[in-house]
């Protein structure tokens, strides 16, 4: 396929999917859902450590 049409192609399926992002509405979230998300959420930690327990992988351990 020549770059031409490649670029073309490319342009019609971005503006294809524009069209089709801008004329479905996003379903709202529902409260199921939040609640899923809620369960499987870290708790918040404080920026100093101070707040629950330090973790214990090297990536994330203070030196």
């Amino acid at each position: 396929m020549r770059t031409t049409r490649c670029l073309l192609l490319a342009l019609l399926i971005t503006g294809l999917g524009l069209a089709l992002r801008r004329s479905v509405p996003v379903a709202p979230v529902d409260a199921p859902f939040c609640a899923v998300l809620k369960a499987y959420a870290t708790p918040a930690t404080a920026l100093d450590g101070s707040a629950g327990e330090p973790s214990n992988t090297a990536e994330t351990s203070s030196p």
